[in-house]
């Protein structure tokens, strides 16, 4: 029963696809148009810098810009990042753009991302979206077509993709030229830097740089960047390849650790059912679609006491089992089966809720 690996999987393939769109050409097109912000309190305006500018002091010199990549520091954000490409492959220009909106707060944990995307090229011009939504280890899923709810021990399902779960990545490696201090972006003091090819270090994990240009803003205060604007050229890269490409990347910080409200989809409830006991010290605990798995150390012996008896304290009837490591349930118009077997070394659990 490799359930959980299922239903993670899903999870890292939905989060690949997006990069797959940028490249290839666009993503699948949602059955609806991407559903609303779901916080209750709404996105800032991103303020452009009105004051007029401080010259440079003797400080002007390079800076690691890698030293003000870490929003781990942050105790709450809003971000806005864009991505736009275009590539000559197969002697053919093909260009594309996606869209994303950031919303996080550590404490109690939470963390809102909406992307959407176009792309051209082999599949002409198509249009796609995503939102995704954690509280806690309860994930809810939107590709246009309606919410999935999940449960996950994840801690941070975009972990796997720098641009998702590390925008910064883009600069954190270049050294930036001081150009202006105390300037006000975004509502905070920054100071001003710039960098080109000549003093690259960030790995885009793509293709050859040979032309650079950015300008991004760096508040002291926070020490973190809270806003750039890059330009790159080379070979290869976009994720799609390309004998030649540019990349226009865009990036704005704001409400830092400011008050901030991520909620759940309205009229969607968490993917683990209130009724369904879970063994004490479970491990990759997951819940998607009315499926429940998990991992023990417990003996199947041990699981079996347990669901024989827990089930029916939640208001469940036992029914009967004829196949070993099996039970089933009921409840008013619902069942639910339980299957327990031994994998590797373990218990695994699968619990299988139905209308």
């Amino acid at each position: 029963m490799k359930m959980k690996v299922k239903v993670l999987g899903t999870l890292t393939l939905v989060v690949s696809l997006l990069l797959v769109a940028c490249g290839s050409g666009g993503s699948q097109k949602p059955d609806s148009a991407p559903p609303p912000r779901a916080t209750s309190t709404p996105a800032a305006p991103r303020p452009t810098n009105t004051q007029p500018p401080v010259p440079a002091t003797a400080e002007a010199g390079e800076y690691n810009l890698g030293q003000a990549s870490d929003l781990s520091g942050l105790n709450s954000y809003r971000a806005h990042s864009t991505f736009q490409w275009e590539s000559i492959k197969a002697g053919q220009k093909e260009t594309g753009s996606w869209e994303v909106l950031e919303d996080f707060v550590r404490q109690p944990p939470a963390h809102r991302l909406v992307w959407t995307g176009t792309g051209a090229g082999e599949l002409k011009t198509e249009e796609g979206g995503l939102e995704f939504i954690q509280i806690g280890k309860d994930t809810y899923m939107n590709t246009g077509s309606g919410w999935i709810a999940m449960t996950t021990s994840e801690e941070d399902i975009f972990g796997g993709n720098l641009f998702l779960s590390n925008p910064l990545h883009l600069v954190s490696g270049n050294r930036g030229t001081l150009v202006q201090k105390n300037v006000m972006v975004n509502g905070v003091s920054t100071n001003h830097y710039t960098f080109d090819e000549s003093s690259l270090g960030a790995d885009l994990g793509l293709g050859v740089i040979a032309k650079a240009k950015g300008d991004v803003w760096v508040s002291p205060e926070f020490n973190v960047v809270v806003k750039y604007g890059v330009h790159y050229e080379g070979k290869n890269l976009t994720i799609g390849g390309g004998e030649e490409g540019k990349l226009d990347l865009a990036f704005d910080l704001t409400d830092i650790n400011k008050p901030i409200t991520i909620q759940a989809p309205e009229g969607v409830g968490p993917a683990m059912p209130e009724d369904i006991p879970i063994i004490d010290g479970a491990t990759e605990l997951t819940a998607i679609s009315g499926i429940v798995t998990y991992k023990t150390t417990r003996s199947v012996e041990e699981v079996t006491a347990f669901y024989e008896a827990q089930m029916p304290a939640e208001g469940w009837t036992k029914g009967e089992s004829v196949i070993p490591g099996m039970m089933s349930f009921t409840k008013a118009e619902r069942t639910a089966q339980v299957m327990i077997e031994t994998e590797d070394g373990e218990t695994s659990v699968i619990v299988m809720v139905g209308e």
